[in-house]
């Protein structure tokens, strides 16, 4: 992998100001931004939202009930609540573009790419491999194990979701790694080195994962610390290819092929956010054996598009 000071992605750090005390100050105004300013923002929305639409099935929760921020109405159907629980994402692009405005005095693009120019082609790889790998484990998963899974296909609840998954979800995974793989590599990593910024920036990652209710609802401590390790093995894997291509978009292609094939292939009730899928689990659940094939996956996915497949011309 190169060193900081010779990989070209690291390097876009020094177009702007690139003191370290810009970088903790940019970081909390985004967080800022995404977290209070969305967050309130966007259940304010919702709860309005229930309020006049006329439906007398959607009910806002007692505070007694509620289970979690993702769980502070009931009977709203999953196209809409996927679309305000993703309003915070627009608030975290402004933090994002904020951040690196008014702190280092740098183009939004430099997060992404030291081209002239975005690889969109390159960005239709990551995606196209990583879907592709995704559903290749779902079936292999179904068929060696039919009885963990319920065929859960509503053709008119799915096609009014599909629409939505596939607009909103890059927006919210490309939110991240803007901040993550983008915004903290290149600031920790301009500092401290490549590796160390591997290790914080995916440890930052899985914090902001940590209260997702798949990782709450884990009753061990084997499946606690599998699936927040998932979490962090993922970002790491990211910043790494990031590193090793040169730029965001290999990741911004595979966080997105991630979330939309999550979203669309297999739910379940302890998902952070279930939806109409094709398929069912009763619950989410992890294991070491969890994380080697995770660890296989990731490996397969680093051979292709490293390997198997050429760097597009921009």
């Amino acid at each position: 992998m190169p060193t900081r000071k010779s990989n070209p992605f690291i390097q876009l750090a020094y177009q702007g100001q690139n003191h370290w005390w810009r970088y903790l100050c940019g970081s909390f105004f985004a967080l800022f931004v995404f977290l209070i300013i969305g967050g309130v923002v966007s259940v304010g929305l919702l709860l309005i939202y229930v309020m006049l639409d006329g439906d007398p099935t959607t009910l806002i929760l007692p505070v007694t009930q509620e289970k979690g921020a993702q769980q502070i109405v009931s009977g709203v159907g999953p196209s809409v609540l996927y679309c305000f629980n993703n309003l915070p994402f627009l608030a975290f692009w402004l933090g994002i573009y904020g951040a690196v405005k008014m702190f280092h005095g740098r183009a939004l693009r430099s997060l992404i790419t030291p081209a002239q120019r975005i690889s969109w082609m390159r960005i239709g790889q990551g995606f196209a491999v990583f879907f592709t790998l995704q559903l290749i484990q779902i079936l292999a998963n179904y068929f060696w194990a039919p009885n963990d899974f319920v065929l859960n296909f509503q053709p008119q609840a799915f096609l009014a979701f599909l629409p939505m998954v596939l607009l909103i979800t890059p927006l919210q995974t490309t939110a991240e790694e803007l901040f993550f793989r983008g915004y903290l590599l290149q600031g920790i990593g301009s500092h401290l080195g490549n590796w160390i910024a591997v290790v914080i920036s995916s440890l930052l990652f899985t914090a902001l994962h940590s209260s997702n209710p798949e990782v709450l609802s884990q009753d061990t401590w084997e499946s606690t610390f599998s699936i927040m390790a998932y979490y962090w093995m993922v970002g790491a894997f990211l910043a790494f290819i990031t590193l090793k291509d040169r730029s965001l978009e290999l990741a911004l292609g595979a966080h997105a092929a991630n979330n939309i094939a999550t979203l669309l292939l297999v739910t379940s009730p302890n998902s952070v956010l279930p939806s109409p899928a094709i398929l069912s689990m009763s619950e989410i659940t992890a294991d070491f054996t969890t994380l080697f094939f995770t660890a296989l996956f990731l490996l397969v996915f680093s051979l292709i598009v490293f390997r198997g497949l050429q760097r597009p011309p921009v």
